[in-house]
């Protein structure tokens, strides 16, 4: 063999490197584009909305003002006594006061209308100021709230943020069951009760309470009962209501002052993302 030409052995040897070298770019570009492909999504977001209303208040109440500062989210599993603050995202921390008594029957305000990382989420957060007030005959009464501007009011929700998707949140304030008078004062305190679900899992039922006329009553209570607990609205000038519920099986009632209604309706199912309608009254 020719001295001056290469061995086959080192013909090998040489074309074993260019491979190893070929592998070892692809393997960087791949690395490359599986990080990229990493940070995008990473930086995926989708968008959370949170709509509020209101379960009425019985009696000589004109309004119901909410003071809230900051509404927050929990990502991540629920949570637990070493979790610290940092895990908590911050929605808003504008001031906002809501007068709840005009969200009834349907009617509903913005909340929170935010992007959001995607993911899982497990707790929503409001954390309520000092001017939070109801109003009885034009006459404005201070509540308070145990701790509201500190800790806040804790809701549980599981629920998962998808890239370039909306979610949206019913937040339903009890009324009735949040504010309580003191015996022999006019003064009043504020525990909040809320109901918080997902608008895909509920649905609406809706009718109208006439007297034996066939003209409608306002204020007449109308209760959606399950399993012991209950969600009610309140009539409007024409008789007409709308409850928003998550889907389920309902007894629906409804009662006035020295009025009763001529029926009640028993296994009512709501299906998610349903409205029932004609669900009426005549009361005698």
């Amino acid at each position: 063999m020719d001295p001056l030409l290469p061995s086959k052995h080192y013909k090998r040897k040489k074309k074993e490197s260019i491979v190893k070298k070929v592998f070892l770019i692809l393997m960087t570009i791949l690395g490359v584009m599986f990080l990229g492909c990493d940070n995008e999504s990473d930086n995926k977001t989708g968008e959370i909305v949170i709509q509020a209303f209101d379960a009425p208040f019985q009696g000589d109440v004109e309004h119901i003002n909410l003071h809230i500062i900051e509404v927050s989210v929990h990502k991540g599993v629920a949570e637990s006594d070493s979790d610290t603050s940092a895990q908590w995202i911050v929605l808003s921390d504008v001031d906002t006061t809501i007068d709840f008594l005009r969200l009834v029957n349907g009617e509903m305000e913005t909340l929170i209308q935010s992007s959001l990382d995607v993911g899982q989420y497990s707790q929503l957060r409001l954390l309520l100021g000092d001017n939070s007030a109801i109003v009885i005959n034009g006459v404005s009464y201070e509540l308070r709230v145990p701790s509201g501007s500190q800790s806040g009011v804790k809701l549980n929700l599981g629920f998962f943020i998808a890239s370039d998707e909306i979610t949206e949140i019913y937040l339903d304030f009890d009324a009735e069951r949040s504010i309580k008078k003191y015996l022999n004062q006019d003064s009043y305190s504020l525990q909040p009760t809320f109901r918080v679900f997902k608008s895909v899992l509920s649905g609406t039922i809706s009718g109208t309470i006439v007297d034996i006329n066939g003209n409608g009553i306002q204020d007449i209570s109308v209760y959606a009962i399950v399993n012991g607990d209950s969600a009610t609205t309140l009539s409007n000038e024409d008789g007409n209501y709308k409850l928003i519920l998550l889907a389920e099986t309902y007894t629906i009632s409804a009662a006035g002052f020295e009025v009763i209604a001529d029926t009640v309706y028993h296994d009512i199912l709501l299906n998610a993302e349903e409205n029932l309608t004609d669900i009426d009254f005549l009361m005698q």
